[in-house]
């Protein structure tokens, strides 16, 4: 993960040249090992219990690449169209997974990924097989591979499951030095000049780390770790609360496979360092706002479990390395982790321990007509607002992209093909077509010599489901009557729903509204970093055009609606007073300004409803000095309302 054009993808690319040629069973589609006999596709299995010998053949490693737009049949694979049509024989045509067999599969913006295709990665990965069952087709095949992703974490978080899988974890940030700069854009135009030169000059470099890393892979099995080190890697995961035991397996893994590159043949303190980080990052517990996980915590365990030798060299403190290797060796491969230590933001009472004696500021959600009971307002949870929202917000037939079911699935042009419907779509149905074509062949005459042709009423489309959640729309009153202790309590309370937010995998939009308009700061999103940082931004003056916010929402959600698909919870952080008109801004006449503001409300309201759009006004007045606004406002918007605010508790 890291920065935009630092060559993420380049570097994984280039995969392929590095690693040294595979043997692989001659003819098999999905690249069987043929000294694996318990890994072996169907196809194999049979020629082995046959012929008890498999034909083989060297080939180079596979580096596969998973776009973003691929559909669940391109990635498990599917029925094959074209023997189907044919010869009318049921056979299929392998996907993405199988091709990634013994190889590498790669996903750029892998943050950015349909939910739907991350569970489909997680089944293979842990059984290192992919299961198809779909038009008719049941077929099992190997499917083993290293899953190698990046992306840009401010576009969006990774979803825990998956991040969990990556064993390890490497930022990448911009060279800031103007010599290695000079030096990157160097050798770039050089290579746009002249590909095959450039390659020629680099061949030599290239062929000596090939060599190295088959070396590696060779005298890895060689490579003895120690007990005792076992149990300081284990020691400080324990220490660390790191959940499940990836951790310490991708340690023990990364330390022999990098004493193994090097030379040595036991691992050592060393190797450990070298490693760990990379290793546990993504693994320790941490609030969901932090941009990433700070390395500092982890290196303070490491010295405590691996107390620093100052220089003193690996093979010096019980690591033997091998002559052989080491005449090999162009130097050592510095493994670098950056010690970033990253602001740690307390949300709401839930993470900021109150002093004793003290009551949270959070309210509980009531109906608008009945008066707001003090507790916190992490008990009003977002899944709650999610299931009476029911996504019947995109349930309309104006939705272009997607409409939402009531189980909370969107039907669109991507995800899981759920069944065969006669109602056009973005794909056809072959395995539906196909047996409706047939059964209309069977009843009809053909004529001597017609060719047969699928007639349009045989044709059948997919229909395509996946999950989708509901978009939260945060309207925030920034006018000068919130003040810093008012919005500073609005703040902590939306925090709290963003992290909330980030487990669900919700998206989240934040419309701020002072003086006399409304602006929205921050379009839907599933990153909570870059809401985060909005929130950090606001600032507070001016009058509060309640309206303008209610009107900004309201269109927000009318886009998300016809275009992705999506209901819309608002959840507006006022204290229920307007002074702005929507219409005239600038209304001198008191009376006048208010009849406007009411119409204008009510008017709203009608259009929220009738978009489906769910309200919940979030009070933020103090409820020793309250003067029901905020109420009569939810009473307007036939909406509820929640009360954060609490006197004994301090803003900071």
């Amino acid at each position: 993960m890291g920065h935009r054009g630092t060559g993420k993808s380049t570097a994984v690319r280039g995969l392929a040249e590095l690693l040294p040629e595979i043997e692989v069973v001659s003819d098999c589609l999905y690249r069987c090992s043929p000294t694996a006999r318990e890994n072996l596709c169907h196809t194999c299995a049979q020629r082995w219990k046959k012929k008890r010998k498999l034909k083989s053949e060297k080939v180079p490693v596979r580096v596969v690449e998973l776009p973003l737009g691929a559909t669940e049949d391109r990635v498990c694979g599917t029925i094959d169209i074209e023997r189907a049509m044919q010869a009318g024989a049921k056979a299929f045509a392998p996907g993405l997974l199988a091709q990634a067999n013994r190889g590498f599969l790669y996903i750029d913006e892998v943050n950015l990924l349909e939910d739907h295709l991350v569970d489909v990665l997680l089944d293979a990965a842990a059984t290192g097989r992919n299961n198809v069952e779909r038009e008719s087709i049941s077929i099992e095949h190997p499917s083993q591979f290293v899953l190698v992703g990046s992306g840009n974490p401010e576009e969006g978080e990774l979803r825990p499951q998956l991040q969990d899988r990556f064993g390890l974890h490497v930022e990448v940030t911009t060279e800031n030095s103007p010599d290695l700069r000079v030096s990157v854009v160097r050798k770039r135009v050089a290579f746009d000049q002249d590909a095959e030169a450039f390659l020629q000059a680099s061949s030599a470099d290239q062929e000596r780390l090939r060599q190295q890393i088959g070396q590696a892979q060779s005298k890895l099995a060689e490579v003895k770790l120690d007990r005792t080190v076992l149990r300081k890697i284990a020691e400080l995961c324990s220490e660390l609360e790191i959940d499940g035991h990836r951790g310490e397996l991708t340690i023990a893994r990364a330390a022999s496979a990098l004493a193994a590159f090097e030379g040595r043949r036991r691992v050592g303190a060393e190797e450990i360092r070298r490693v760990a980080i990379m290793s546990l990052r993504h693994r320790l517990r941490r609030d969901p706002l932090e941009e990433t996980a700070s390395g500092r915590q982890i290196s303070e365990a490491l010295d405590r479990a691996f107390p620093s030798q100052g220089n003193t060299r690996q093979d010096k403190s019980g690591g033997d390395r091998d002559p052989q290797s080491e005449k090999q060796r162009n130097g050592d491969t510095q493994v670098e982790s950056s010690n970033l230590e990253s602001r740690v933001v307390r949300v709401g009472p839930a993470t900021a321990a109150s002093p004793k004696g003290e009551e949270d500021p959070e309210g509980v959600a009531t109906p608008a007509d009945k008066p707001a009971a003090m507790a916190r307002i992490s008990d009003f949870t977002v899944a709650g607002l999610r299931s009476q929202s029911g996504n019947s917000g995109a349930s309309n037939s104006r939705g272009r992209r997607g409409k939402a079911t009531k189980s909370g699935n969107v039907q669109g042009e991507r995800g899981r093909y759920q069944r065969a419907v006669m109602e056009k779509t973005a794909r056809v149905a072959w395995d539906a077509t196909l047996r409706a074509a047939a059964m209309q062949q069977m009843s009809a005459v053909a004529e001597p010599g017609h060719k047969s042709m699928i007639p349009v009423e045989a044709l059948r489309y997919k229909l395509l489901v996946r999950k989708q959640g509901p978009l939260f729309i945060f309207a925030i009153d920034t006018s000068g009557s919130m003040a810093l202790r008012r919005i500073a309590l609005a703040r902590r309370a939306l925090l709290d729903l963003l992290k909330k937010s980030y487990l669900a995998r919700d998206r989240v939009a934040i419309v701020a509204f002072s003086g006399t308009n409304a602006k929205l700061l921050l379009p839907p999103t599933r990153s909570i970093l870059r809401a985060r940082c909005i929130l950090d931004s606001l600032t507070v003056g001016g009058g509060t055009p309640l309206p303008a916010g209610l009107n900004c929402s309201l269109d927000l959600a009318r886009r998300v609606s016809g275009h992705l698909g999506l209901s819309s919870v608002l959840m507006l952080f006022t204290d229920g007073g307007a002074n702005v008109s929507l219409s005239r801004p600038g209304e001198p006449d008191p009376v006048q300004r208010r009849h406007l503001i009411d119409e204008e409300i009510k008017f709203l309201s009608k259009e929220l409803r009738h978009s489906q759009v769910r309200v919940l006004v979030v009070d933020t007045d103090d409820p020793f000095r309250a003067n029901g606004k905020a109420k009569e406002l939810a009473v307007k918007l036939n909406a509820q309302v929640v009360r954060i605010s609490n006197p004994f508790v301090s803003s900071q």
